[in-house]
């Protein structure tokens, strides 16, 4: 477990007891443990570091805006901006060499998450309504699925469906392949601003605070319910 303080502290607690703590010149405002025991944190003054699993310094890249999250896969890292003025597209970023590979444009405005899927393939959701599928090594945009005229919040793939969080709380469904509109499901009052497969249920949460979860009708019975209807509206 990592975890990072306003201070620019950084501590470090191994699986076998070990802990260890690392200092920062600034607040924390990310952090992620590899799985080879390397630490990675970002900080307020823009600064990605890298330290070894005993502490050694490895590397300091400078970023062109603060991040919030850092999600990894495999070489690979994704770098979220932080909300403000200041935000721009995610960062995918090689753990080799700790520099950037590609900037994840094509939002427009800012976007509220990013996170890999099977494939080696990034998932982004944001302002503009739209969920985009990137190439998880090269940084390409594969595909852009098209939602309402708000925001969505958050996305997530399961096997051949992309799902997303929209602000008028419905869950929207896509095609993977053709990103073609499948169906929509009523899931808050709220905004949805979290979306997370639980198996083949969706566990969902809302702005105001609430937390759902929900059992996909079998894909055959979808099929029926939507027969002659793109896109189709479900009702739970």
């Amino acid at each position: 477990m990592v975890s990072g303080a306003l201070d620019g502290s950084v501590h470090v607690l191994r699986e076998d007891g070990a802990a260890l703590t690392l200092q920062a010149s600034s607040g924390i405002t990310a952090a992620a443990l590899l799985p080879d025991g390397r630490v990675l944190v970002a900080d307020a003054e823009r600064h990605l570091r890298a330290f070894a699993a005993d502490g050694t310094a490895l590397a300091d890249l400078t970023l062109p805006m603060r991040i919030m999250s850092l999600e990894r896969a495999a070489a690979r890292m994704v770098a979220l901006p932080s909300a403000g003025g200041e935000a721009g597209p995610p960062l995918l970023i090689d753990l080799d060499t700790f520099r950037i590979v590609a900037r994840l444009e094509g939002h427009v405005g800012r976007v509220f998450s990013a996170r890999w899927v099977p494939g080696n393939r990034v998932l982004t959701a944001g302002a503009d309504g739209t969920a985009r599928l990137w190439d998880g090594l090269t940084g390409r945009l594969l595909q852009t699925y098209k939602g309402g005229p708000r925001f969505l919040g958050d996305a997530a793939l399961l096997s051949d469906l992309v799902v997303g969080g929209d602000a008028d709380g419905l869950l929207r469904f896509w095609d993977v392949a053709t990103s073609a509109k499948l169906w929509t499901i009523p899931v808050h009052k709220s905004a949805v601003i979290g979306v997370h497969w639980e198996g083949t249920d969706i566990v969902t949460r809302g702005f105001t605070g609430e937390i759902s979860r929900w059992r996909l009708p079998r894909s055959e019975a979808v099929i029926a319910a939507c027969a002659g209807h793109s896109p189709c509206a479900i009702v739970p």
